[in-house]
C-alpha cells in the first residue's frame, strides 16, 4: 500500500490545488544564457585579432552569441509573465487524475487577461529514459483544448480532457518512468502567458460533469487550421487534398538551425586546431569536426526536404492516388484500388519539443483488404486533429473509420512512406 500511495509523499501533491513554480523561470533561462555567453566570449574577443589574419571561420562562434542573447530576451519574458500575472494554480477534481476517466478542473487567474486572447490547454503524457550519456523524453499521447475567451471579471478558467483507458500511469522517477504534464498557454498582447504543472493520474473512472458543462471550447480555430493544412477540394465524385509545401516550416527551421550551429561548430574547431600533425592525438579534433559536419549538412538536408514537402492525393470512384513533391518537382505517385480500400487510420509519425513545448504529428492512411496501407496525409498536430481529418474525409468519400477506441492511444512509432 506504502509503495502504491508513493506520490502522495510528493511536496508539489498535498493537495489538489498545484501551483506550477514559474517563478525560476526567468532564473533558469538567464543562468543557461550566462553560461552560453561565457563559454563563447573568448573566441567573440579574438574576433577582430583572427580576421586580421584571415580566419573567417571564426564568425562561427556569433551563433553561440545568438543562442545566448536569445536565452536572455527569453529570461526577460518570463519575468514580465510573472510580474504581470503572478503564480496561477491549477485545481484538479477529480484527485488525482483518472486514466480511463477524467483530468479536469480549473485554472484559478488572480489578475484579468487583455481583451483579445487566444487559450490553449494540452495535456500530454510523457515516457523519460535515463542514460548513461544522455537522457530522452518521448510524448506517448497528447490532447489540447482551444478555449473560448474569459469573460471581465471571471477568474476561474475551466478545463476537462475525457482520457483513454490504456494509457500508463503517473509513476515515480527512475532510469525509466512515465509522468502527465498539464499546459496553460495564453496569447495576448504584451506578456504571454505559459504555465506547466505536472500532474499525479492513475487507473480510474471517475469524472467531473460540472466541469464538462463549463469547460466552454472554441473549435473555430481548430478546423480552420484543419482546413488550410488539407485544402480539400470536391468536383462530383472526386475529392482532392492538397498538403502543401512549408506546413511544417516551424520544425523544418529548427532543424536547419541546428545545423548550422553543428556546422559552425566543426567550422570553429577547424579554425582553433589548424592543420594537423603527424600524431593521432592532433587528429582528434578533425575527426569530431567531420562528424559534426556530416551531421549539419544531414539536419540542414532533412529540414530543406521538410520545408519543400507537398502531397496531392486523389479520391474517386477507381483509385486512391498520391504523388509527392519537393519544392514542386515530383519525386513518387502511389496508387491502389479504391475497391480493395476497407477504412482510414492513423497513427503518429514523430514528435518535437521546442522549449517546454511537445508538438506530436500524425500521419492518415487508407488501408486495403491486403493488408497494405497508403499515405494520404501528415503533419496532423494533434490525435484530435487527425480524428477529425479523418472524419471529415469519411464524409466526403464513404470510407468508413477505423474503430476510434482503437486508435484513441496509439503510439506507434513508425512513418512509412
Amino acid at each position: 500500500m506504502e509503495e502504491r500511495n508513493w506520490w502522495t509523499r510528493d511536496k508539489r501533491w498535498r493537495s489538489s490545488t498545484i501551483a506550477s513554480g514559474a517563478n525560476r523561470n526567468h532564473l533558469w533561462a538567464f543562468g543557461f544564457g550566462v553560461v552560453v555567453l561565457g563559454l563563447a566570449a573568448p573566441a567573440t574577443l579574438a574576433i577582430p585579432d583572427e580576421l586580421g589574419k584571415g580566419n573567417w571561420p571564426i564568425l562561427a562562434v556569433l551563433l553561440f552569441d545568438v543562442v545566448g542573447l536569445g536565452l536572455w530576451a527569453l529570461a526577460l519574458r518570463e519575468l514580465n509573465a510573472w510580474r504581470r500575472f503572478g503564480e496561477i494554480n491549477a485545481v484538479l477534481d477529480p484527485w488525482p487524475g483518472a486514466v480511463g476517466g477524467d483530468i479536469a478542473g480549473y485554472f484559478e487567474l488572480r489578475k484579468p487577461l487583455e481583451r483579445d486572447h487566444r487559450i490553449t490547454v494540452t495535456l500530454t503524457c510523457r515516457h523519460h529514459r535515463r542514460g548513461n550519456r544522455h537522457n530522452t523524453m518521448r510524448p506517448v499521447w497528447t490532447h489540447s483544448l482551444s478555449l473560448q475567451a474569459m469573460q471581465p471579471g471571471e477568474q476561474q478558467l475551466w478545463f476537462h480532457f475525457e482520457v483513454p483507458e490504456g494509457l500508463p500511469v503517473s509513476e515515480p522517477r527512475a532510469r525509466e518512468y512515465h509522468d502527465w504534464l498539464l499546459r496553460l498557454e495564453i496569447r495576448q498582447p504584451g506578456a504571454d502567458l505559459v504555465r506547466q504543472y505536472d500532474i499525479p493520474a492513475f487507473a480510474g473512472d471517475a469524472n467531473n460533469r460540472l466541469a464538462g458543462r463549463q469547460t466552454r471550447i472554441d473549435n473555430r480555430g481548430h478546423f480552420a487550421a484543419l482546413e488550410r493544412l488539407m485544402n480539400i477540394f470536391r468536383s462530383g465524385d472526386r475529392v482532392t487534398l492538397d498538403f502543401k509545401s512549408g506546413r511544417g516550416w516551424k520544425g523544418a527551421l529548427a532543424m536547419i538551425v541546428f545545423g548550422l550551429v553543428s556546422l559552425g561548430g566543426a567550422g570553429f574547431l577547424v579554425a582553433v586546431e589548424g592543420a594537423p600533425g603527424g600524431s593521432l592525438f592532433e587528429w582528434i579534433p578533425w575527426i569530431m569536426a567531420t562528424v559534426f559536419a556530416l551531421f549539419g549538412l544531414m539536419m540542414i538536408a532533412a529540414g530543406l526536404v521538410w520545408w519543400g514537402q507537398r502531397r496531392i492525393v486523389l479520391f474517386d470512384k477507381s483509385v486512391v492516388a498520391t504523388r509527392l513533391f519537393c519544392f514542386n518537382l515530383p519525386i513518387r505517385t502511389r496508387q491502389v484500388s479504391r475497391e480493395t480500400v476497407t477504412h482510414f487510420s492513423w497513427s503518429r509519425a514523430g514528435s518535437m519539443q521546442s522549449g517546454t513545448k511537445v508538438t506530436v504529428w500524425y500521419d492518415l492512411f487508407v488501408n486495403t483488404s491486403d493488408g497494405r496501407r497508403l499515405k494520404v496525409g501528415g503533419g496532423f498536430e494533434s490525435d484530435q486533429a487527425v480524428r477529425d481529418g479523418a472524419a471529415r474525409l469519411a464524409e466526403l468519400t464513404g470510407i468508413p473509420l477505423t474503430d476510434l477506441k482503437n486508435h484513441s492511444h496509439k503510439v506507434s512509432d513508425r512513418n512509412p512512406s
